[in-house]
């Protein structure tokens, strides 16, 4: 059976106080460490911004984000990563690395691609992302997917601007997720690499988002994320 790729999706707010030295210590040291780990492909770190129309929006989501491509959930109970955590937890009490934990909205969850299925992924040269997270009842899940992946997916890769998307579910079993003072972890995330924010100003994407299954598919799930992130590292 092929592995299913997976990714580390890690938010949190800053520590104000710091946030210039903390940026520096998670680009240098945080992410710079987890790249060395076998079967951790890519790391990139983005800040929110507020572009996306009011009727879609969710309040109150992280300021930093971080998304860690795996070869699979696997990763996770490596020899070379569990090295890494124990090394981590002797720090002291104010290092960065134990004041992660603690920061507001604190949320780390590990996800397994659903959509596509098969193929490799490309990362696009997109500085932006563009995230949505659902909860779904269990007796509507099916009917949740078939519509994501035969009619929404297919609509919004069609606006100009879309760029590239993915599909994953939380994996709970193997990593249990850390959620912290306002953090949430959808169970359902997808990650769609766009141009720029001006994508959801073009008519094409209000066209593109709406449609009788769309409305009745909405009546019923959770929309627990929806928000834009710009960038940050790696910078190009």
């Amino acid at each position: 059976m092929t592995k299913r790729r997976a990714i580390l999706m890690a938010k949190m707010d800053p520590p104000i106080e710091r946030e210039s030295e903390w940026n520096n210590w998670y680009n240098n040291r945080h992410v710079a460490d987890r790249l060395t780990i076998p079967g951790i492909l890519s790391a990139r770190r983005f800040t929110k911004i507020e572009n996306i129309p009011k009727e879609y929006a969710v309040a109150g989501e992280a300021k930093y984000l971080a998304l860690y491509d795996w070869t699979s959930v696997k990763v996770w109970s490596s020899e070379p990563y569990r090295r890494l955590h124990e090394k981590e937890a002797l720090q002291p009490q104010d290092s960065f690395e134990k004041l992660g934990y603690k920061l507001p909205k604190f949320a780390v969850g590990v996800y397994e691609q659903i959509y596509p299925k098969q193929g490799e992924y490309t990362m696009p040269p997109a500085k932006y992302v563009f995230l949505i997270g659902h909860d779904v009842p269990r007796n509507r899940q099916q009917e949740y997917n078939a519509w994501y992946d035969t009619e929404h997916i297919p609509a919004l890769q069609a606006v100009p601007g879309f760029l590239a998307v993915r599909r994953f579910i939380r994996n709970e079993r193997e990593v249990p997720p850390r959620v912290d003072r306002g953090g949430t972890l959808p169970k359902y995330l997808t990650i769609w690499d766009i141009e720029n924010e001006s994508v959801f100003e073009s008519d094409a994407f209000r066209k593109a988002a709406v449609s009788p299954w769309s409305s009745w598919v909405r009546s019923w799930y959770t929309r627990k994320m929806c928000t834009l992130y710009h960038r940050i590292y790696p910078k190009e």
